[in-house]
């Protein structure tokens, strides 16, 4: 299979409040290019085996609230995207969270929409079942906003369709072809990235999803690299939530702070900037969130 290589990073999408999916209810209500940047498909055509979830989740809990769709939902820990796996239609997606707009990704491509006009950047990554992974363009909210977060290096799996997420991106395929995407803040490619697997324990335990997000705003924001923990050696997302910072100050700033030595007050001020905690800063498993805003009115976040 031909390696397809991620794409330089660009300025991300908006980060919001609200947790809407852009999917369409109906086949006329989306638009679609297919294959885009695929890689060169086996020599076989058997269908592989499906694998087992690697630390899979209840799907119940991640079920839509509304009786009528058949939706499984989830917001990535970043807050980036929101994903999720719908039955009814035989497709797994994401869509860039919270506005659903234009994805964001270098190479996205530009598609006619479903009710017509001009080409616009498509706003959905998807794979449907036995086709191959394509963007597309959707026009009608059908997920309702009540998606959880979905914990890094876990699987939503349901109905033959498996999505997880990783530091590196988040990922979704069709189990029994495997065939998929990964989409991350630096690019795209379509191909499954299965989490790396580990020894099983005896009798594995349910991973309970976390809180929502942070609350974000639509504008003005923007999700930089992410920072280490120097106490855990834990990543954390950085995420300009409010303001004009750039990347570069607020690694600056963070860093700076890590490096103060009564950080761990509760609620910690420098060079115009105060910062608060909120968790346990001693756990090297869960790490803490950092919430910091200074006199300009940025609001910089750093959490697990």
């Amino acid at each position: 299979m031909t390696r397809i290589r991620f794409r330089p990073a660009v300025a991300l999408a908006s980060i919001a409040g609200a947790s809407t999916l852009f999917l369409a209810a109906c086949t006329q209500d989306a638009s679609s290019t297919e294959g885009i940047e695929s890689a060169t498909p086996s020599a076989s055509d058997e269908a592989p085996a499906a694998e087992a979830p690697v630390n899979g989740v209840d799907a119940k809990v991640y079920a839509s609230s509304d009786p009528e769709t058949d939706a499984y939902g989830f917001v990535t820990p970043s807050g980036k995207w929101q994903c999720a796996i719908i039955p009814t239609r035989n497709l797994a997606g994401c869509a860039s969270h919270p506005t659903a707009g234009p994805l964001g990704v270098p190479g996205t491509p530009q598609i006619a929409p479903p009710d017509g006009g001009p080409p616009a950047e498509a706003n959905l990554i998807a794979v449907e079942a036995g086709k191959d992974p394509s963007f597309q363009n959707w026009n009608q909210t059908v997920f309702p906003a009540n998606a959880k977060v979905l914990p890094y290096d876990t699987t939503l799996a349901i109905d033959g369709f498996s999505c997880n997420v990783q530091f590196s991106g988040v990922s979704c395929r069709e189990d029994a072809t495997d065939k998929g995407f990964t989409i991350s803040t630096s690019g795209y490619k379509f191909e499954f990235t299965p989490i790396p697997v580990s020894l099983p324990s005896a009798t594995p335990a349910q991973i309970a999803p976390t809180t929502a997000p942070l609350p974000q705003q639509a504008r003005g924001s923007n999700q930089c690299g992410p920072v280490a923990y120097p106490e855990t050696g834990k990543p954390a997302t950085v995420v300009i939530v409010k303001g004009t910072l750039r990347c570069d100050e607020a690694h600056a700033m963070l860093t700076k702070y890590f490096a103060a030595p009564d950080k761990n007050e509760p609620v910690y001020s420098f060079d115009g900037w105060e910062c608060r905690l909120a968790g346990d800063p001693g756990s090297a498993e869960i790490g803490y969130t950092i919430n910091c805003t200074d006199d300009n009115g940025n609001t910089v976040v750093a959490q697990p």
